[in-house]
């Protein structure tokens, strides 16, 4: 039988789970896309406790969870532009066990009435250019690649992404 499935908002004791699946998720995925190194490198900067609190409880973005059972099985993270009418996808993750069932829809389109309900119009989001599996499945949720960037994030690593948008 499918897990049920609720999707809310995260608060500060839901960090340390985020982080725990992030690491999981990261280093079964990522590897042949990004070195280790920047897989760690990443990590620590992306999903530090304070970078993931800065997501929590503010009207313009959101850290939001689906749970599965009651255990954490994907998150995103997710704000609007200032001065703009663009929101962000920052994150979104669902365990491996989990891929390809249809919660990563589900969430998404909980981040998309999110954002909508500020007033955004459009979601864009970063996908590495390697991550053939993520850039396909933005695709089926009515993404397109808007443009390709190569993003500094410091000690020698970059980011080669697509800036993929859609329209909410």
């Amino acid at each position: 039988m499918p897990p049920v499935i609720r999707i809310r908002p995260a608060h500060d004791d839901d960090i340390a789970g985020v982080q725990q699946l992030a690491d999981a998720i990261w280093h079964a995925h990522y590897p042949g896309i990004v070195s280790p190194a920047q897989i760690d490198y990443m990590l620590a900067h992306g999903y530090a406790a304070e970078v993931l609190q800065g997501f929590v409880g503010r009207p313009d973005r959101g850290l939001e969870l689906a749970i599965a059972d009651d255990a954490l099985a994907a998150f995103a993270a997710w704000y609007v532009l200032d001065g703009s009418s663009e929101a962000k996808l920052d994150k979104l993750y669902v365990a491996v066990s989990l891929q390809r069932q249809g919660l990563g829809g589900r969430l998404l389109a909980h981040v998309c009435d999110k954002a909508r309900a500020v007033g955004a119009t459009t979601l864009i989001l970063n996908v590495n250019k390697r991550n053939a599996q993520a850039v396909r499945a933005y695709e089926k949720h009515g993404f397109a690649i808007r443009e390709s960037v190569v993003v500094d994030i410091g000690e020698g690593f970059v980011m080669d992404d697509f800036v993929m948008a859609r329209q909410l």
